[in-house]
This record gives structure tokens, C-alpha cells and sequence, in this order.
């Protein structure tokens, strides 16, 4: 009865895993942590897989090479962080895009910061393109006229919508995922905790959202910034915290599940 008790506390005390849909690592992480201590981070988080865009894009190749079944590499399109504000003008980029694509292995494009005024860029039409063609996530980082773009451009494609978009209210998505309810939609909530859940304490509203879309979030931490990786296993914590309040089913799809089959094509590869 002893032992049992011990096995059903530890049991008890193990975080439940949680699944990052939405890192990254820049060239101002790697001057201060290597792959392995990347991984310690993890580690020391209870995160189960992380999807990692890098900045310059080799950066997220060397995390997947220390940890190939852990790390979803996502292919950033930027060299610096000047990019986020002018790639959309850049028509050199899809051709260069295409070619890494075809000698690299890669889960996804992004993240692409993009809002209304440059919707009808030729440029992110061909990514969303070529990121339908490959079978690849499209992380996007904009409001709501870009999610519509990229399904008007090609409605097969799988689109991470970063951050409950621009304008991050419970109608919205709502709005939102009507409109797209036929298309591969996911919305992460990164970076947007304290909105949903102040004190760490879920608002009903969001909770009705979840619980009326439960396959359409993923949870992620986001690290887009030395100071965010220290935070990380804190950020963690908080979304396991606000989570705790959603009936267990629906906490487990939004930590891990949902990610899952987001990232299913890129998962089932690596078995």
C-alpha cells in the first residue's frame, strides 16, 4: 500500500506533457545556449516535441539534428529580424525558399509577419503555394484578412494562425474558424495567456471557445528572445496552470494532441 502510494504521488506530481506548436531560435539565443542546453530548457519544462523556426534558418536544422524526433523544424524565410518588415517585397525569396525546400527536410514555413495592407503580395502567394505543394504547415503571423488570402490562394494548406491573431477576442475566432470550418486551420495561443486567463484564472468566454472548437488550438511558449527562453519553463507552468481549468480531455488536446495532428505529416515520416 506504501509503494502504491508513492507510485500514485509521483504519478500525481509529473506535469502533464505539453507540446510547443511555436519557438524560436535566433542568432542571439545560439551566442549564449548550444543545442544541448536547448534541450535542458526543454527538459527542465516537461516539453514533450517543440516546433522551432530559425533565424537564420540553419539555426533550427542544428536543434532538429540534436533532436530529430523532438524538434519540428520550421523554415524561416528571415536572415535578421529587419526581414519581418520587407520580405513580402522581396521576389527573390520564393525561388530561394523552393530550393532549400528541395534539399531540406522541413515541417512547415514561418513565421511570416504579414497584415491586411500587404495581403495581395505576389510573394506570400507563392509560399502559400509552395507550402501547399510541399504538404507544410504555413505559421502566419498577421489578422484575419491574411488567414483568408492564404485559403483564397490554396485552400488545401495548413495554416498555423499565430497568437488568436490581431485582435485576440473570443469572437473573432469564432468568426473565424465559421468561416474556415472546412479548411486546416489551428490557432495558437502564445503569448496571449494573460489575456485568456488573468491570474492564471480562465475567462468564461475563452473557455466556451475552447470547449466549442476543442480541436482548433495549440498551446505554445513562443521563445522568441534570450529573456523568453530563461522564461520558459515559468511560461510553461502558467499555460499547464490555465489549461487546468478545461475538463482534462480538452486540456490534453490543447497542451498535445491538437499539435499532433497538426504536425502529423512531418510526425508520421520521422516513425
Amino acid at each position: 500500500m506504501l509503494w502504491a502510494a508513492v507510485v500514485l504521488a509521483s504519478a500525481q506530481a509529473e506535469p502533464p506533457p505539453l507540446f510547443d506548436a511555436h519557438s524560436h531560435y535566433t542568432a542571439a539565443d545560439a551566442r549564449q545556449w548550444d543545442a544541448a542546453a536547448i534541450m535542458e530548457w526543454l527538459d527542465a519544462a516537461g516539453v514533450s516535441h517543440a516546433a522551432i523556426s530559425g533565424t537564420p534558418w540553419p539555426l533550427a536544422r542544428e536543434l532538429h539534428a540534436q533532436a530529430p524526433t523532438r524538434i519540428i523544424p520550421l523554415l524561416g524565410v528571415y536572415e535578421s529580424e529587419a526581414d519581418k518588415a520587407r520580405w513580402m517585397h522581396d521576389p527573390t525569396l520564393p525561388s530561394r525558399v523552393a530550393a532549400l525546400l528541395a534539399h531540406g527536410h522541413w515541417a512547415g514555413i514561418g513565421e511570416l509577419h504579414l497584415f491586411a495592407r500587404d495581403a495581395g503580395s505576389d510573394v506570400f502567394a507563392e509560399l502559400v503555394r509552395l507550402a501547399e505543394r510541399h504538404g507544410l504547415m504555413l505559421l502566419l503571423h498577421g489578422d484575419e484578412q491574411i488567414v483568408d488570402r492564404a485559403f483564397e490562394v490554396a485552400p488545401d494548406v495548413r495554416v498555423l494562425w499565430a497568437h488568436l491573431g490581431t485582435v485576440p477576442e473570443p469572437d473573432v475566432m469564432t468568426r473565424v474558424l465559421q468561416r474556415h470550418a472546412e479548411r486546416a486551420l489551428w490557432i495558437d495561443t502564445s503569448v496571449r495567456d494573460d489575456r485568456i486567463a488573468p491570474g492564471g484564472r480562465l475567462r468564461p468566454e475563452w473557455r466556451h471557445v475552447f470547449e466549442t472548437h476543442p480541436e482548433r488550438f495549440v498551446v505554445a511558449i513562443d521563445a522568441f528572445s534570450p529573456r523568453r527562453w530563461e522564461r520558459y519553463g515559468e511560461i510553461a507552468q502558467h499555460i499547464r496552470q490555465w489549461t487546468g481549468d478545461l475538463p482534462p480531455a480538452i486540456q490534453d488536446r490543447l497542451l498535445r494532441r491538437n499539435a499532433e495532428d497538426l504536425f502529423a505529416p512531418w510526425l508520421s515520416r520521422q516513425r
